[in-house]
């Protein structure tokens, strides 16, 4: 018999208290889904209610059927000890009409019931996502030729204002921007109406700004900056006051500390503010040039960082007084209002397509639901009284998660007193969905315990026992929670009242269940690139490290690293057998994969990074984000199929489909084909080609003809999806996929295909024309579909899934991977904000003076969008953690130097406070944060360790699993076992050893570079002696196109470096890399016009190099001069001034034999890519080759550079000899380092 559940007193409450509105605050694994079930269970047995009088509303259709299942489960377990209790079998029959179901299904019901108040038809059926949003494009493209054609004047200044020069795609997304957002409004058009109306000012009645919302949010952002300012700045003063020496020092500190609070003094009106930051001047710091004691150099420090913060903000807020920033927002109104018109065009037509076709979106469904129970002056209708009548209590789960139309509906059918809400705002991470935590947090705020309540307030319960998690777990999260969520940013205080309490019954496992926190450091963007060559000076005495292992360190990427990282750690877990508890079973028991999973904030670039690391291991994994549906190999294959039995003409899907599997063409055979024709279509040179090509490639071709024809006559009487099952049929292909890696999901896929043509058979995308447009419409709108799921909860896999997804889901082991990865904060970017109180926020357009910038609403609306954004990401945080039940494992990237910068921050402040964890921007900035100013609690609950990430490569390297070809023997003796023919025994163990003839081929590049050709050839000799290849120990810099393509073979990810325009000038320090570039660009821009140059002719190329923002001042002042100038002196250049035909930076490819290269009898050719630096046609007629080298020449020894670089230009020779049709008649390289030219 089970155990009966054991109440504590906070549950009993939730599950007996009424008559009136009732919000339960349910922490984590509080056990909220079991009292939710028991009181519905008590309202049946106890309070002899019948279950259909009940609304119990749940987020998810999932959750719903879960609690339906529950409660008839109690139901039949209350009729097994009362079998004659007419009433409970009633609930039974009940149950199935009940109204447990999502606010979506509930409102779907109101509307069906009553379509005859709203106008709209009985039958009407719900629209597909994709389908909404194709016929929304189709609508915007309809309403904005409709503009064009009749040449509206207010549609015009809109095309100016909000699209460039490309086309008027902006515009098109803005408006379903906005459209969009407002539905989640319960009169999303009156919302519209009185946000823009906020910007309609009469400047003469206006006030000052401060008196504005946005005013309030600005001035408090000056001030929270002002007030960290002060408090950085008086220790300082106080220690130079100190100091008879820093008299200066000390007087000059504390004007800018003076000048700093009298604006503060005045930060409560907004013009106040604005003149006295507007005659604020810091002046310059003092030189007191013989003092150098540490607490000038401090102050410096300190002060610096003070005005700079202050000036970053206050240059964006108080560059205007009052008037002109009214005048800025007044001068938008004329523009917002014109945008207004065009949504409710956009609006009212997408209405009357939704009512053509007969269909409409959810949004739909809650807006019809709400007129039908509100009417005009927002008072429950006739109908909504039955439903009061109807319902004796309404529960709503996860009511955090609740929008303003939601809200609307279900408290018209309430009786004011019979609300029961349950959910934990900080698990409140859905406001990319419009969900409001606000109306929690103002219920949370204003309702009442049980011991302060009176008879008319409504009552507040706390749950926070949690039920899933240890106490390592519990500790962990309380304390960084504690320590990080505020009311000011986290939209609640974590007191000691909200930390979670232990309520489970773990039994010890002997294992370490502290949290562990992982941080792999990482160098800096700028030091990550591979380099070509560097002058540098080496010392001598320098260990020499593994250049080959350094190599393959630079060549990892940094996210792989971590993966790497992370599959060794659940490895280790299930190899050392560690230690879980079974609840059920109430012992503990070996970990097993299903126990585990990984957590990233985003999974669509991590998650198949991480998901191919952990199957390198031999891990079982499934990952939501396996790949993008319409991207895979077989339904692109099916779908081009369908592409040429609808039109043959269409050239690359027919050659794609005769390379796939079921056309079976070689490449050799469509080059073939080609050949009969080179200049018509594909599908008419492959008629014509029957008559010339072989009777084997014909037959080949009159086959694939004939079932395309056969395919193109069955659709015309075939449903759709009846085609798609056939033709998998005809082709095998089905079958095939099957065979291949991932194999079941592949199957899966395409039958999400056939279901998905079936459907569209049923709606308006019938026929193969209208499925492929509605398919090539998705692709276009970015959007994609969801892989078919293949994997039930009880499958033995690691998962690796959102934080998102994983929200009510427990797992053993929780790793929170990739916690390094920044913030998401791209949508504060866009041209116009929207906030639900704030309004909207817009940038200030004037298209005939191409003017630009954000208006003061902006900026508000943007900073509090900001603290909002954060404060969500710290509630995902919060979801995360507290997804385990016995250990946490956190893994990140972190720069050095931003962990070095955080340790300044510690020394700074004295405490942790809200300007630091604004600052955060990632998951890993808080718990760092955390983890400085607590570090003793911190040891006491987590294990802190930093990892380089050389480390980390050469661990995993060690522990790489066994490769399949070593298998061969235990596969064989597996197969003794079976009694097998021995002639079938032999063809196997043929098949299992079977070596391909030309596996060479298969490992070798097609296209390579002459530096990776130079580099292999170096490694391949290894001809140098230790000592000497510690005196040339090189890095290189990358600076000529030649190496583009092997960053390409690195990495799968390509940085961009910023242009040099947009680039900082701050930037501490230039490295020698980045020198040797400077210099070669230097060189490479000098002007072969003029023969002779004087030092002073090289500053003035540098200085307009800087104008032209090609170099910063900064890249400028570290280029020696010197180097440029003598090049000009060198014969060279001389002969460069004089010469026919120069050529600077030309790229080439040439066609190479693989066995030049590689030493090895292969047929195959290899491409290989250069840039050579120079080459000329002298004044008598020779070609000349030049490379130029800024290596650090040891001993000035030009031997090594002959030798280092001869086969290089070797490749350069010949293939610039190919390119001319001439021989080449003198090869050089000319060094910087050595300044001279030097003939190989």
């Amino acid at each position: 018999m089970a155990e009966e559940v054991k109440w504590t007193d906070e549950q009993k409450q939730a599950i007996y208290e009424k008559d009136s509105n009732i919000l339960v605050a349910a922490a984590a694994g509080s056990g909220k889904t079991a009292v939710l079930v028991e009181r519905i269970i008590n309202k049946i047995i106890n309070e002899k209610i019948d279950i259909d009088r009940l609304l119990v509303v749940t987020f998810t259709n999932a959750a719903a059927s879960e609690m339906r299942e529950r409660v008839l489960k109690a139901i039949y377990k209350k009729i097994d000890e009362n079998p004659e209790d007419e009433r409970l079998q009633r609930q039974v029959t009940l149950l199935n009409k009940a109204s447990i179901c999502t606010i979506d299904s509930f409102c779907l019901d109101v509307v069906r019931n009553n379509f005859f108040e709203i106008d709209i038809s009985q039958n009407f059926r719900i629209a597909d996502t994709t389908e909404i949003e194709i016929l929304q494009q189709d609508v915007l493209e309809e309403l904005f030729e409709e503009k064009y054609e009749s040449k509206d004047e207010n549609f015009a200044k809109l095309i100016n204002t909000y699209t460039g020069y490309r086309d008027d795609t902006p515009l098109k997304e803005l408006i379903l921007t906005i459209y969009k957002y407002i539905q989640s409004n319960p009169y999303p058009e009156k919302w519209l109406d009185e946000k823009i109306e906020m910007f309609n000012f009469n400047l003469e009645e206006c006030k000052d700004f401060s008196q504005t919302s946005w005013g309030k949010i600005l001035l408090k952002q000056i001030k929270e900056i002002v007030d960290d300012g002060i408090i950085q700045l008086k220790p300082e003063v106080q220690k130079l006051s100190e100091c008879d020496d820093l008299k200066k020092s000390y007087e000059f500190l504390r004007g800018n500390l003076n000048q700093l609070e009298l604006l503060q003094a005045n930060l409560d009106t907004w013009d106040k503010a604005y003149t006295i930051y507007a005659t604020m001047d810091f002046g310059k710091w003092t030189m007191d040039r013989n003092v150098k004691l540490d607490e000038k150099v401090n102050a410096q420090k300190v002060r610096e960082k003070v005005i700079s913060t202050l000036k970053s903000s206050a240059e964006k807020v108080l560059i205007m007084d009052s008037n002109e920033a009214y005048q800025d927002i007044i001068n938008m109104y004329d523009i917002l209002k014109k945008l207004e018109g065009l949504i409710l065009d956009f609006s009212q037509i997408f209405a009357k397509r939704k009512k053509e076709k007969n269909m409409v979106d959810f949004s739909d469904v809650e807006h019809f639901a709400l007129k039908i129970l509100l009417d005009e002056n927002g008072n429950p209708t006739e109908i909504a009284k039955k439903y009061q009548s109807k319902f004796d209590e309404i529960a709503i789960d996860e009511y955090q998660d609740s929008n303003l139309v939601q809200e609307y509906i279900l408290t018209s059918i309430s009786k004011g007193n019979n609300i029961f809400m349950v959910g934990d705002v900080k698990q409140s991470i859905y406001k990319f969905r419009q969900a409001r935590p606000d109306l929690f947090l103002s219920k949370y705020k204003t309702y009442k315990l049980k011991q302060n309540k009176t008879e008319n307030d409504d009552l507040k319960i706390q749950l926070f026992k949690n039920f899933r998690s240890r106490k390592e777990v519990l500790d962990f999260s309380n304390l960084i929670f504690s320590k990080i969520m505020t009311e000011e940013l986290g939209e609640l205080n974590y007191t000691e009242e909200e930390y979670l309490n232990l309520g489970a019954d773990y039994k010890d496992t002997g294992e370490d269940l502290k949290t562990e926190i992982d941080i792999i450091t990482i160098d800096n963007k700028e030091d990550e690139e591979e380099p070509e060559e560097l002058e540098v000076e080496v010392d001598e005495n320098e260990d020499t490290q593994d250049e080959e292992f350094k190599t393959e360190v630079e060549r990892k990427e940094d996210i792989e690293v971590e993966a790497m990282f992370v599959a060794n750690k659940i490895k280790q877990l299930i190899d050392n057998k560690f230690q879980v508890y079974d609840a059920k079973a109430k012992e503990k028991r070996d970990i097993k994969y299903k126990d585990i999973v990984v957590l990233l904030r985003s999974t669509k670039i991590s998650a198949p990074i991480f998901e191919k690391e952990i199957i390198k291991l031999g891990i079982p994994v499934f990952s939501d984000s396996s790949s993008e549906y319409l991207e895979s190999l077989e339904i692109q294959t099916i779908m081009n199929l369908l592409k040429i039995i609808d039109n043959p003409l269409q050239e690359i899907p027919l050659v794609a489909t005769m390379r796939s599997t079921i056309g079976g063409f070689t490449d050799n055979e469509l080059v073939e084909i080609r050949l009969s024709d080179k200049y018509d279509n594909f599908y008419n040179t492959l008629l014509k080609s029957k008559k010339d090509v072989s009777e084997q490639l014909r037959n080949k071709i009159n086959k694939f003809l004939e079932q395309i024809e056969m395919w193109r006559k069955e659709q015309e009487y075939l449903s759709l999806d009846e085609l798609i099952w056939k033709i998998y049929n005809d082709t095998g292909y089905f079958n095939y996929v099957g065979l291949m890696r991932n194999g079941e999901l592949r199957q899966a896929n395409l039958k999400m295909l056939f279901e998905r043509a079936k459907q569209c058979e049923s709606i308006s995308f019938k026929g193969l024309y209208n499925f492929i447009n509605y398919i090539e419409k998705i692709k276009t709108s970015s959007k994609d579909m969801d892989s078919a799921k293949i994997i039930g909860e009880n499958d033995d896999v690691v998962r690796i899934m959102s934080i998102h997804k994983s929200k009510g889901l427990e797992f053993p082991v929780v790793i929170l991977a990739n916690s390094g990865k920044q913030f998401n904060l791209q949508d504060l970017n866009s041209k116009i904000l929207l906030h639900p109180e704030l309004g909207i926020g817009v940038k200030y357009i004037d298209y005939d003076m191409q003017i630009t910038y954000d208006t003061l609403s902006k900026r508000a609306i943007k900073n509090k969008m900001k603290i909002e954004t954060l404060s969500e990401e710290m509630r995902v945080l919060y979801v995360a953690l507290t997804r385990a039940k016995e250990k946490i494992i956190i893994t990140g990237l972190a720069k050095k130097e931003k962990q070095d910068k955080m340790l300044e921050n510690v020394e700074k402040y004295d405490e942790l406070n809200i300007m630091l964890l604004s600052k955060a921007k990632s998951y890993l900035d808080w718990i760092t944060l955390v983890h400085l100013y607590y570090e003793q609690t911190m040891e006491s609950l987590a294990t802190w360790k930093v990892l380089q990430k050389e480390d980390i490569i050469k661990m995993c390297a060690t522990q790489e699993p066994e490769r399949e070809e070593n298998k061969t023997d235990e596969i064989l003796k597996k197969l003794n076992e079976f009694k097998i023919e021995d002639v079938k025994a032999n063809e196997i163990q043929k098949l299992l050893e079977y070596q391909y003839k030309y596996s060479d081929a298969t490992i070798i590049p097609t296209k390579t570079s002459v530096t990776e050709i130079k580099e292999m050839k170096k490694s391949a000799l290894g001809e140098k002696s230790k000592k000497e290849a510690e005196n040339t120990k090189m890095k290189q810099c990358v600076f000529r196109e030649e190496n583009e393509s092997e960053k390409e073979n690195i990495v799968s990810k390509v940085e961009f470096p910023k242009p040099k325009f947009l680039q900082s000038d701050e930037k501490t320090e230039i490295s020698n890399a980045e020198k040797g570039t400077l210099i070669h660009l230097c060189m490479q821009k000098l002007d072969i016009n003029k023969k002779e140059y004087t030092i002073q002719d090289v500053k003035e190329l540098l200085d307009k190099l800087v104008a032209k923002k090609t170099i910063t001042e900064q890249e400028a002042n570290a280029i020696n001069i010197k180097k440029i100038y003598q090049f000009t002196k060198s014969n060279i250049w001389q002969e460069m001034t004089e010469a026919q035909v120069v050529e600077r930076e030309k790229p080439f490819y040439i066609n190479i034999p693989a066995q030049e290269i590689y030493e090895k009898d292969l047929e195959e050719k290899v491409l290989v890519q250069g840039v050579i630096d120079l080459y000329y046609i002298s004044s008598n007629g020779e070609l000349v080759l030049v490379d130029f080298k800024t290596d650090y020449v040891p001993d000035k020894n030009e031997q090594i550079l002959i030798e280092r670089y001869s086969s290089q230009l070797q490749l350069y020779k010949r293939a610039l000899e190919s390119a001319t049709g001439k021989r080449v008649d003198k090869t050089y390289i000319y060094s910087t380092y050595l300044e001279k030219e030097i003939k190989i």
